[in-house]
């Protein structure tokens, strides 16, 4: 059975520009604290749609971006109003398996849910977020931060 083509890219004119949408969010968290544009770690601006689930997917690395073995160890996502703020308005963590796990821990990778109910309730606007790592050694390294604006679906 022959592939049907939907859209074919030699149509573009030169000057056009296209687009590649990507299903899950990937993150790479660097291990060590090595400046990246004047931030310790890398940092993200993510868009996220209330009532909707996501999964964040991030792989940490060291400062040269070797991958950093996961086995034993254990991660946490924390959202936040402002930095300041004293307690998280989101947390996940790998030790419980409906928040997160470990993926292929010989690869650096992570896993993190946000289901509907955990931001049903919640303004919309914009926070902040990081994700730390502790590992089987018991030192612990935030590994990236960055913000997520929390949007009305339109639907």
């Amino acid at each position: 059975m022959p592939v049907s083509v939907i859209y074919d890219a030699r149509h573009l004119h030169p000057d056009d520009l296209m687009g590649e949408l990507i299903s899950d969010c990937r993150f790479t968290g660097i291990i060590n604290n090595h400046p990246v544009r004047r931030r310790a770690v890398p940092y993200y601006g993510i868009e996220m749609y209330a009532d909707n689930d996501r999964t964040y997917r991030v792989y940490v690395k060291d400062g040269n971006l070797d991958i950093i073995d996961l086995t034993g160890a254990s991660a946490v996502f924390t959202m936040k109003k402002t930095k300041e703020s004293a307690t998280a308005t989101i947390t996940k963590s790998t030790t419980n398996p409906a928040e997160g796990m470990i993926g292929a821990a010989d690869e650096g990778e992570i896993f993190f849910y946000i289901l509907p109910a955990d931001t049903a309730s919640i303004e919309l606007r914009q926070y902040v977020f990081d994700v730390t790592v502790t590992l089987a050694s018991g030192k612990s390294y935030t590994v990236l931060e960055g913000t997520i604006n929390l949007l009305q679906p339109v639907g």
